[in-house]
């Protein structure tokens, strides 16, 4: 890193230190008693409290605006609770937020072989996460009770008890001036449905008196589950094989390892053999899809069929019982889940019995769902049963976890989830279900965390890790480095971006024709159907039904079909693909529309950022480092497609000396499926486009035509691509739509041979783009009288023989048709109808071929960076373009092969990787098909140490594909971290997938991180910038187009339009008015009646004209009058470029007029917003269709998703990139407006806020409550005051200062003054600047004042640090207020009103006004030391703690119910660190245990007491091998009887032993072998104790700790003593005694309004003794009664 970036890395750090005020302040100041309020301190600076003379609009105006949001930070982590283990071989952090949750007191005992722990085989971090695992195994999931006269539940008569002795303080209900919240029947509430047996996610609800009757037996027991979110690189896979280890060593013989691929099946398998169970993994593994299908359990135990057992392998000593299946580790893939040999024979039965048997509700074995992140499709129903919208991974994962309810499940990915709709497969989580706050199930979980946004689910996730049931760290990022490359362009890319926008436009353009037919096709069709089925199939049809089907006949089947008839024949397979096009559903054709329109620019896209790949991968290399590029598709469907047009196989061939272009065989073929041709009429010879065989094979010997096929002479065996002569010696080229699968793939027509037709008869189609049913009946009208008596109804069914055929070409288009029969006419009609359908599509097939689309990016990028031998490739494609040279004709060419290596086909990917790994190729190029399993970091083992520059030319299409592809480069024992560097490009619209990503990545880091910010390293990439697709963005959308609807008018975007967009908007709308002006004189109607829709326009007609009829005489209307007089007056716009195109006139004088139209219409309304009007209209984006979407909506089909963001931003693709920008610009400014407004009413979402300041502390020690009562005595809620100082002081903010003055020396960064302090001459050229057609304003970082009149004490001073282009927003520091961000718009403002000065004031004038500032602002933040400047001192409340469980009872006691996004929420989630938690633990008796100290060497030589023969032996350690004598794998146990029989009269003692071990193996033993035991037990333990273990839980193979057991013994302190009298406070009812050490940091609720957090607390109280829930006291007795048990229960044993 250059000194540069080092003081810049400084800078950003010094600034993170000190603390932005923003991130904590509260929004408003209330008066519980009164419903006063000041104004928020979080108002947005665009509503601004000065007037524009400089003036105050009140006398009490707000601070300057305060973003909260900030980087993410993370926090180097150690285990906090676990002792023991030796340290990860590699850094680990965890992002700040979580850090700030303690986990629980570690309570679980490990067994495992010492020496996996000794050996640090697994790290303290791995073994943490098995410990927590393990402990939350221990617990169960609430479920209802069934209490019925025989089944009591003793609880039932306490809580009534409890509710009794508190009726006395709920009539005593004094509010102390605290409006106490009264009962809201209209809001949601959160009680817990009555006794509703049924699985943790599910709901359901039965009537309590019937329960006794329904059900006498209890719903089963779901044990709680464990999520394990560890990043990539932290080695989860042996984390999962030590789970399998310890649930051996517990005696547990059954285990489910579930993963994504089969070849994880010998990494599973080698992670056991890594900890010492080689032989276990050998022959206790089984890959379940390798197994037969049936039962796998011996006869008698299972249901099924017995399976024949694992084939090619015998079972030796490992069987039991003669079963080989006995026990094990059943490894299974997703896909494996979902198999099944028949209906009633599946590999999930199959797994599920042998899990259980006849019992499976009893199976308590390990199921670990590796990768889980592959069943995320999951939407479940009321039930938590998984509906059919839901993937068939997701129902299996689903249904294995309830029906197998005492299992061990383990979660693992490091993208567990990316949206919380996800989850729903996280049933034992225990999030939602019975017992929670969402007990109608996950819907319920859903909405809560909808209405309380990003926030909530980040406590969730604290929740999660402060009961242990998630462990999420990752390897730290610091050796990382992250740059975005933005606005990325290609000028050759551009210019065919843009005509292929228009191309699309035009497409888009007969897409409403195309449908509208499609449509009225269907009605006819119906129509004569239901008229057949009426008359049983024999009845007549009209004339007008007759000729409709004669139209639409299909020539390649008519009639029955043949017996005999091939139906394997290509031609046939074509002829049902040709159907299959014509007679798609309109809805459907508009869906592939659109898919294929954004996979096409998605394309574009990617091809215009591949130069700057290729140069910076070069510069990389020429550093000497080594590249990987990531890439999410290869496009080798589209390429090989292409090939196969080519006439080119898998392997061999070239195309010549240009690779081929798949996005030009791509829309091709999009263009035949969207209009196929209608069908060919008898004789016709079809286009040459359409050829696929060659000539021989369609003329037979005889000469005839087969006419169901296309033909064409010699000359048109030639290529569409006139550019690529060396194509025309192939195959004829054919772009059929026959030839392409619904999905867009070319089909293989040879591989199609053997196929059965299972249908029996074809289906006869009669769908085609023949007229429509008027056209009918004017054609029959018009026909002779006697053409009509001669019309036979079975004349269009007869089979006619060709007398002569006729190219498509040449069939006349005019005749007289009157003189024609019926069935002459429709074959004249059809012959036309052909030829202009094919004129149509070939025409635009040339315009594609004119486009010179770009090659594959992955071909280009493996060619231009060396060519596969220094190029490794790592995708899925099998076959590959390679430029290669000839020398024979001494070129380059490119030709068509298999991808090659040494070993087998599926091995390329290992060998490429190793090649890469070692040095050979210095370049990887990875697909999305690679991104899992494939390790690429600079490891410390293998040759190849350089930096690797992972360069993202695609962005992945998930923030769990680009988890997955940056930790390839990224992972434990690298010497080096990577270079990670984004690609985006300037397309607009390309923003699209980069706000998709982003949306994930934030949403990933809130569910498995604790912090949406935390996943990746969003902000550090820069991504946060594109996250558009949220409700912000929604509703910044819908203004927006409201505002372009109305035409409305924006002077700061309306001078931002280039004049020449203007004019091509005028020339557009004068050329349409010019036609209603001249049909007006022609006496043809009225201008207004012309602007409208004609009946004979098509249906692209109509909406076009609907659209500039409600444009021009609505919101237009005065541009309408002022264009229709300026024609009138010969002034028209169309016709000036008119006379430039003919030559009447030169470019400058018509420049000069049409300049002058351009004003006029200005002044006459023409605005940006006009233009947008029509630029929407090309991409499918009206009002008149968003109208139809939301009547749609509301009536028929609500379900839809409603236009949104991602569609909008997927449209603006279509546009050429000059007036995407310009759209998608005024779509950012509204966002950012909106985002404004919301930060100004307080209802933002930011998630989780950190405190800050030069001074954040803690009053006091914490309130303790326990809200839960016996549901969870130990769960506590922690409320805490917190005071901070925000303010900055000159000394903090000079080092920043200085840092940045360091880092850049260049003019446009650089701030500082010369030396004396004063500004230099060219601080005098900095500030905003910007011309009318300039879109970019920059500020020049330094120190700037406010010195408007109304400042009565000082002047107001800023520090203002501009980031660079790339980011929207500046940093700004306040005396007061610390640093925040502040948007560039809002600056832009302000300098533009006058609020700063134009150019940054000398330092040393600067800290004079910072240090007064500073000064005055020593108050209470509530208090104004003037107008609009607060005070620096603020305290604030923070519930934190167990709130998670009573989230919603909080938040309505704080009168929020979270059903308005608008609605101002009280309370944000914050992060609290302070400095003086060491103060207020000083008082405390703290005695740190201190760990027995081993040295290595001592381990071996420490022995163990002998034994001596009496009961002074019982419960002494023993230990034993695995496997073999030689094995290092030990389990412990214990002496559990000495029998006194002289069994071995030859040793001391003579009698036998009998001893037990952890995995529930018993032996009998005698002295000597106990001994030997003995000895091995005592060095196990010492290896334990060496590295951190406890002696007393080393020596004890017990499930819980000592410490846990000594918790036990401990009680509580209430602040209520037995006989005190009841307090007018209700929350000292629930209030004990805080006893342990006050934390550093905490992650909380903090409710912003002044003495909310009193009625907050208040109105929770007294709800809870209203229903009866315990109190502090009450638990107290009942915990003495307890110990009085048990120790009652001690002494009769003594």
């Amino acid at each position: 890193m250059s000194s540069s970036a080092e003081a810049m890395a400084r800078f950003h750090a010094a600034l993170a230190a000190v603390a932005a005020a923003s991130s904590s302040s509260s929004s408003t100041t209330t008066n519980p008693a009164s419903s006063s309020t000041t104004t928020s301190r979080r108002s947005s600076s665009t509503t601004t409290t000065e007037e524009e003379d400089g003036k105050p609009k009140s006398t009490n105006p707000t601070e300057e605006q305060e973003d909260d949001e900030e980087d993410i930070t993370y926090t180097p982590y150690k285990p906090a609770k676990l002792s023991y283990g030796r340290p990860h071989p590699d850094k680990v952090v965890e992002n700040s937020t979580l850090s700030a949750v303690a986990p629980p007191d570690i309570t679980y005992n490990v067994v495992m072989p010492a020496n996996i722990i000794y050996e640090g085989k697994l790290s303290n971090s791995q073994l943490e996460a098995i410990v927590y695992g393990c402990q939350r195994h221990m617990v169960d999931l609430p479920k209802p009770t069934i209490v019925t006269k025989e089944n009591d539940a003793p609880e039932a008569s306490a809580k009534m008890a409890a509710a009794a002795a508190s009726a006395k303080v709920k009539s005593e209900k004094k509010k102390k001036g605290l409006q106490v919240q009264a009962k809201h029947d209209s809001k949601p509430q959160d009680d817990s449905p009555s006794l509703s047996p049924c699985p943790p996610n599910g709901t359901g609800s039965t009537d309590q008196s019937s329960v006794g009757v329904a059900r006498k037996k209890d719903p089963p027991s779901y044990r709680a589950g464990f999520l394990l979110g560890d990043g990539a690189g932290m080695g989860k896979g042996r984390t999962l094989a030590g789970f399998v280890v310890e649930n051996i060593a517990r005696g547990r013989t059954k285990h489910v390892w579930v993963s994504v691929s089969s070849d994880l099946y010998e990494d599973a398998k080698r992670d056991l053999s890594d900890l010492g169970l080689e032989s276990y993994a050998e022959n206790n593994c089984f890959n379940l899809g390798k197994l037969p299908y049936g039962s796998l359990l011996p006869k008698g135990k299972g249901r099924g069929k017995k399976a024949k057992g694992k084939k090619g392998k015998k079972r030796k000593n490992d069987e039991v019982d003669g079963d080989p299946y006995a026990e094990g580790v059943m490894f299974s893939t997703y896909s494996t889940l979902v198999a099944k040999k028949n209906a009633k024979d599946t590999r999930r039965d199959q797994l599920i019995e042998w899990c259980g048997g006849d019992n499976p509700e009893e199976f308590d074995g390990l199921i670990m769902f590796d990768e889980c992140h592959k069943a995320k499709t999951v939407e479940l129903d009321a039930d938590g049963n998984p509906t059919d919208k839901s993937s068939k991974t997701a129902q299996a994962v689903v249904e294995i976890q309830k029906q197998l309810p005492r299992a061990r499940v383990v979660y693992c990915s490091a993208t567990s989830v990316s949206e919380p709709k996800n989850l729903g497969f996280m049933s034992r989580l225990g999030l939602w279900g019975y017992g929670t706050e969402h007990p109608l199930g996950f819907g319920q979980f859903l909405e809560g965390i909808k209405r309380l946004g990003t926030g909530a689910m980040e406590l969730h996730a604290m929740h999660l890790k402060s009961v242990g049931a998630i462990v999420a760290r990752t390897l730290s990022y610091e050796a990382c480095e992250f740059e975005l490359l933005d606005n990325v362009s290609d000028e050759s890319v551009r210019k065919i971006y843009n005509d292929a926008a228009n191309l699309w436009i035009d497409l888009h353009s007969h897409l409403a024709d195309r449908v509208a037919k499609l449509k009225k096709e269907a009605e006819i069709k119906k129509k004569i159907k239901l008229l057949l089925e009426k008359q049983g199939g024999q009845g007549l049809l009209s004339d007008e039904q007759l000729f409709y089907q004669g139209m639409n006949e299909d020539s390649d089947d008519e009639g029955e079909q043949d017996e005999d008839e091939d139906e394997d024949d290509p031609l046939i397979i074509q002829r049902k693909l040709r159907r299959k096009f014509r007679d798609r559903k309109p809805g459907i054709l508009k869906g592939l529309f659109w898919s294929s329109h954004q996979r096409f620019f998605r394309t574009l896209c990617i091809a215009s950022k591949v130069d700057t790949a290729i140069s910076t991968a070069q510069k990389a290399l020429a550093d000497g480092h080594c590249c990987v590029i990531g890439l999410q598709s290869t496009g080798e469907s589209r390429a090989k497609g292409a090939a196969k047009i080519a006439g080119l196989a898998d392997e061999g061939g070239s195309f010549g000396e240009a690779f081929v272009s798949a996005p030009n065989e791509d829309l091709k073929r999009t263009i035949m499926q969207m209009f196929p041709l209608p069908p060919k009429p008898a004789g016709v010879i079809a286009p040459e486009f359409l050829n696929h065989l060659k000539k021989e094979d369609i003329i037979g010997d005889d000469g005839t035509v087969d006419d169901t096929a296309s033909v064409s002479t010699e000359d048109s065996f030639s290529t569409l691509d006139s550019s690529r002569p060396s194509r025309r010696k192939k195959k004829a080229v054919s772009y059929d739509e026959t030839n392409v699968s619904s999905e867009g793939v070319i089909l293989n027509l040879e591989e199609k041979v053997g196929a059965k037709n299972k249908s029996g008869k074809k289906h006869k189609s009669s769908s085609s783009d023949s007229s429509l049913e008027s056209e009918y009946r004017d054609l029959l009208s018009d026909s002779d009288s006697d053409s009509n008596d001669d019309f036979d109804v079975f004349d269009l069914k007869k089979k006619k023989t060709p007398t002569q055929t006729i190219p498509w070409n040449e069939i006349p288009l005019d005749s007289n048709e009157k003189n024609m029969c019926v069935a002459d006419r429709i074959e004249f009609k059809r012959k036309a109808d052909y030829r202009r359908a094919a004129e149509k599509v070939k025409g635009w097939l040339d315009t594609v071929d004119s486009l010179s689309l770009p090659a594959n990016p992955l071909d280009r990028l493996l060619n231009e960076l060396g060519g596969p031998d220094q190029v490794a490739e790592l995708t899925g494609r099998k076959s590959r373009q390679i430029k290669q040279y000839n020398a024979m004709t001494d070129k380059f060419e490119v030709i068509y092969e298999k991808r090659k290596g040494e070993g087998r086909l599926d091995q390329i990917n290992i060998e490429e990787k190793n090649n890469f790994q070692n040095g050979s190729k210095l370049v990887a190029i990875l697909s999305e098909a690679a991104s899992t399993g494939i390790s690429l970091q600079a490891d410390k083992r293998v040759k190849n140490q350089r930096r690797r520059v992972h360069i993202t030319i695609e962005l992945p299409w998930s923030a769990d594909k680009a988890i997955q592809q940056l930790g390839r480069t990224h992972r434990s024992n690298q010497t080096t971290g990577p270079l990670y560097k984004f690609l985006i490009s300037d397309v607009g619209g390309e923003k699209r997938f980069a706000s998709a990503v982003a949306k994930r990545l934030a949403l990933l880091g809130a569910l498995t991180q604790g912090d949406r910010r935390a996943t990746g390293s969003a902000n550090s990439l820069g991504l946060s910038t594109f996250d558009m697709d949220n409700q912000y963005g929604s509703n910044a959308l819908h203004k927006m187009l409201k505002l372009i609807w109305t035409c409305s008018s924006n002077e700061a975007i309306d001078n931002e339009v280039d004049d020449s967009l203007y004019a091509e908007a005028l020339k557009m709308i004068d050329g349409h008015l010019k036609e209603a002006i001249d049909a007006e004189e022609r006496g043809e109607g009225t201008l207004e009646e012309n602007l409208e829709p004609f009946d004979d326009d098509t249906e692209g007609e109509k909406t076009f004209r609907s659209m500039m009829y409600h444009l021009l005489t609505g919101p237009c209307e005065k541009l309408t009058s002022s264009r229709v007089t300026a024609i009138k007056d010969g002034r028209s716009v169309s016709e000036y470029f008119e006379s430039l195109a003919g030559g009447l006139e030169d470019k400058e004088s018509i420049k000069l007029k049409i300049d002058d139209e351009i004003k006029s219409a200005l002044d006459a309304g023409l605005n940006f917003n006009v233009l947008c009007n029509i630029w929407l209209f090309d991409v499918g984006v009206s009002q008149n269709e968003l109208l139809k979407e939301s009547e749609v909506e509301g009536k028929k089909r609500k379900s839809r998703t409603p236009f949104g963001v991602a569609k909008f931003l997927n449209r603006l693709l279509g546009m050429n990139m000059k007036r995407q920008g310009l759209v998608f610009d005024l779509f950012v400014k509204t966002l950012d407006a909106e985002i404004r407004s919301a930060k100004s009413s307080g209802s933002y979402d930011l998630g989780i806020k950190t405190m800050k300041g030069q001074s954040v502390t803690f009053i006091q020690k914490p309130q303790s409550f326990v809200f839960r009562g016996l549901t969870a005595p130990d769960e506590t809620v922690e409320l805490y005051a917190v005071q901070q100082d925000k303010g900055l002081t000159s000394e903090k903010i000079m080092e920043m200062y200085n840092d940045l003055k360091d880092s850049n020396n260049d003019d446009t960064n650089s701030s500082a003054a010369a030396n004396n302090g004063n500004a230099d001459s060219s601080d005098q050229d900095q500030g905003w600047f910007g011309t009318r057609r300039t879109r970019k304003f920059n500020v020049k970082t330094g120190f700037y004042v406010d010195n408007r009149d109304y400042l009565t004490k000082t002047h107001k001073v800023f520090f203002i640090h501009n980031p660079g282009d790339h980011n929207d927003k500046c940093i700004v520091a306040r005396p007061n207020l610390g640093s925040y961000t502040e948007n560039k718009d809002s600056l832009k403002a302000k300098f533009n009103r006058g609020v700063f000065t134009q150019n940054p004031v000398s330092v040393q004038r600067a800290m004079e006004i910072w240090d007064r500032e500073y000064e005055l602002a020593d108050i209470p933040y509530s208090d104004h030391y003037q107008k609009s400047c607060r005070g620096r001192h603020r305290e604030s409340y923070v519930f934190a703690g167990g709130i998670v469980p009573i989230l919603n009872k909080i938040l309505r006691s704080g009168r929020y119910y979270g059903d308005n996004e608008k609605m101002k929420r009280p309370f944000n989630v914050v992060r609290v660190e302070v400095t003086n938690a060491a103060v207020l633990n000083a008082d405390m008796i703290q005695q740190p245990a201190t760990p027995e100290e081993i040295q290595d060497e001592d381990v071996e030589m420490l022995q163990a007491d002998p034994v001596v023969g009496d009961e002074e032996d019982i419960g002494k350690g023993v230990a034993r091998e695995l496997a073999n004598k030689t094995s290092k794998v030990r389990f412990r146990g214990a002496i559990t009887k000495y029998h006194d029989n002289d069994k071995n009269s030859h040793l001391d003692p003579t009698g036998s032993y009998f001893v037990k071990f952890s995995d529930g193996r018993k032996l009998e033993m005698d002295a000597d072998q106990v001994n030997h035991a003995r000895r091995k037990f005592e060095k196990e333990v010492n290896r334990l104790v060496s590295v951190g273990m406890p002696r007393e839980d080393a020596s004890s193979t017990e499930e819980q700790t000592k410490l846990a057991s000594l918790a036990k013994t401990k009680l509580r302190k209430p602040i209520l003593q037995d006989g005190e009298e009841d307090p007018e406070e209700f929350e000292r009812h629930f209030e004990q005694e805080y006893t342990g050490l006050v934390p550093d940091a905490v992650v909380g609720l903090e409710f912003w309004r002044d003495g909310l957090h009193e009625v907050v607390l208040q109105n929770l109280s007294e709800e809870l003794l209203q229903k009866g829930v315990e109190t502090t006291r009450s638990l107290h007795n009942l915990e003495k009664l307890e110990r009085a048990e048990a120790q009652g229960k001690e002494d009769e044993k003594m």
